[in-house]
Formats: structure tokens, sequence, C-alpha cells
């Protein structure tokens, strides 16, 4: 009798290791890229919490600002130059961000103030 109330006790006492941090980004994910990714031999058991906590701070970060980049444009959506004015404004998140490819942009998403005609390619006739 006993070990099935203790196996009842256990399924309702299941939970997910980032609802119990509090969490929405998934630290099982992140432990499981952590040991695969063979980034050290051993790492504590709070690692990924705290990595997963970070990641999500620092989304919400960018997100922010992001929004109030959009707002005052007057647009609904988030759009990648929205992300990108709102890490360029913000220089806590740049220098956070600092040498990261996320920080250059490198896509074809301008800055609405920033679009510029370009050239033609086609070569005029000598």
């Amino acid at each position: 009798c006993t070990s099935k109330g203790n196996e009842a006790q256990a399924k309702k006492s299941r939970s997910s290791r980032s609802s119990q941090a509090g969490l929405l980004f998934p630290v099982s994910r992140i432990d499981r890229q952590l040991r695969r990714g063979l980034f050290a031999e051993r790492f504590a058991a709070r690692a990924p919490v705290y990595l997963a906590a970070v990641l999500q701070w620092v989304t919400h970060k960018i997100m922010d600002a992001a929004a109030v980049v959009c707002k005052k444009s007057k647009q609904k959506h988030i759009s990648p130059s929205h992300l990108q004015t709102a890490l360029r404004k913000c220089s806590g998140l740049q220098e956070l961000l600092r040498g990261a490819a996320v920080a250059r942009p490198r896509s074809r998403a301008v800055p609405r103030g920033k679009r510029v005609a370009t050239p033609s390619k086609k070569k005029t006739a000598k």
C-alpha cells in the first residue's frame, strides 16, 4: 500500500525545472545543450537554471526596448529593424553584446530612418 501512495505522491509533485525556478526558458534543454557542447567536464546543477534566467532577462530587456521603438514608429508588430534600433540605442545591451554577432547588422533589415536608395546595378552603354 505504501508504494502506491509514494507513486501517486511522486506523480503529483512532478514539475519541470523551469516551472520550479519560475522561468519561461527551458532549463532542461539548456542543460542538454551544455552537456552536448562539451564546454566543461562538470558543471553545477544550478548552472543551467542560472543560464536560463540570464537568457530570459536579456530577451525581456531587448523585447521591451524594441516595443518602445515600435510604438514610437506607430506600428503594431515588432520587426527586425525595431530590434536592431533598440540594440543600437540601449548602451547597456550594447555593452553586454559587444563582439557578438547579434549586435552587428548582417541582414537586409535596415531601420526605417537609415534606408537609402541603392544605385542600380545596370551598366550604362558608353
